[in-house]
């Protein structure tokens, strides 16, 4: 291809309408602020009764109904609600998501988006036990429960691993210019929100299926983009019947009369229906960087006439960026691999 030709083909390229279509690798980062909560309420109805053992454990915990005790040990009905749930107040959440923004048209489209809404933040896990019962006692250690309808207790076991959404299907809107460099959007996100937490032995994995408005304004940042957003969600999903039952549970219960000590309790019943909620609010902050593109020589996300010019400023040599055929020689193969990649 000789020179007259090169100059034919980038006038040709350049004076074509461009849409100026980009993509990035956005990351939430330190400035964005989270206040969350998230839970899950399941009820579940069956006895609990002293791990006393006269073989293997004859200095274990007894119980035995009523007021006055009896003899043996011997298993009390309950019902109960386990609530374990975590809350955080000006969490770090962590994630991002893929973004291609046309900024001559406005077209956003978002791919990947996930969202851990507490980031590398520790959380603070609460499992509140809501218990009936009829009034009982019992020995090692000594103490009397009176009969409550409605009672809630802290547990002193559970685990939150893990509060995170993910995108299930595609995603896109349009951003609108304000006259000041910025402009505004507004993308609904279909998501599944993750909540994986345990207590009283049994592990409550549950997904819960979301819409999550990503609403705010994007503006340039250099040769990337800034995105932020204020956010406020809720959402609740029922947990339908079915989980495993408990089969004599260890489940260390406090005392209440005297407090101060703890019966060693087992634990067996079944898990009724219940639900699954997320609810946040707060601001999420998003750097984008453009990724790599095809042809982009200088690294702008786009491919336009400076990257021919930067092409042409290295015709005829072995340069490594510009040459795209890996021929050895930047030449008429590397400018038609470029304008085979022209942003538009």
């Amino acid at each position: 291809m000789n020179r007259a030709s090169i100059v034919a083909t980038i006038l040709c390229a350049t004076n074509a309408t461009l849409a100026a279509e980009r993509a990035f690798d956005c990351a939430f980062d330190a400035s964005s602020s989270i206040s969350a909560n998230a839970g899950i309420s399941l009820p579940l109805a069956g006895s609990w009764i002293g791990d006393f053992d006269a073989a293997t454990n004859p200095t274990g915990t007894q119980t035995r109904p009523g007021l006055f005790g009896g003899s043996g040990n011997i298993a009390i009905p309950f019902s109960a609600v386990v609530n374990p749930a975590v809350v955080a107040d000006g969490a770090i959440p962590t994630g991002g998501f893929g973004l291609r923004y046309d900024d001559a048209t406005g077209v956003m489209t978002v791919e990947g988006f996930s969202l851990d809404l507490f980031g590398k933040d520790a959380a603070d896990l609460v499992t509140n036990l809501t218990l009936t019962y009829s009034s009982f006692r019992t020995f090692s250690p000594n103490s009397l429960y009176v009969g409550v309808n409605g009672l809630t207790i802290p547990l002193p076991v559970g685990e939150l691993s893990k509060i995170a959404a993910a995108q299930t299907g595609p995603a896109g809107g349009i951003a609108v210019p304000q006259g000041d460099g910025s402009s505004t959007f507004s993308i609904v996100v279909p998501c599944e929100f993750t909540l994986q937490a345990s207590a009283v032995g049994q592990s409550f994995d549950q997904v819960i299926p979301a819409a999550f408005v990503l609403a705010g304004r994007i503006e340039a940042k250099g040769s990337g983009v800034l995105l932020t957003t204020t956010v406020a969600f809720e959402q609740t999903s029922e947990i339908p019947e079915g989980l495993p039952a408990l089969e004599s549970q260890p489940f260390p219960l406090p005392t209440i009369l005297p407090p101060g000590a703890t019966a060693n309790l087992l634990v067996t019943g079944e898990f009724g229906a219940g639900t699954a909620s997320v609810a946040f609010d707060g601001t999420l902050v998003a750097t984008g960087t453009p990724d790599a593109v095809p042809g982009d020589m200088n690294a702008d996300g786009i491919v336009d006439g400076s990257d021919i010019g930067a092409l042409l400023r290295v015709w005829g040599q072995a340069h490594p960026v510009a040459d795209f055929t890996g021929d050895g020689t930047v030449d008429g193969r590397d400018l038609a691999y470029m304008l085979a990649h022209w942003t538009r």
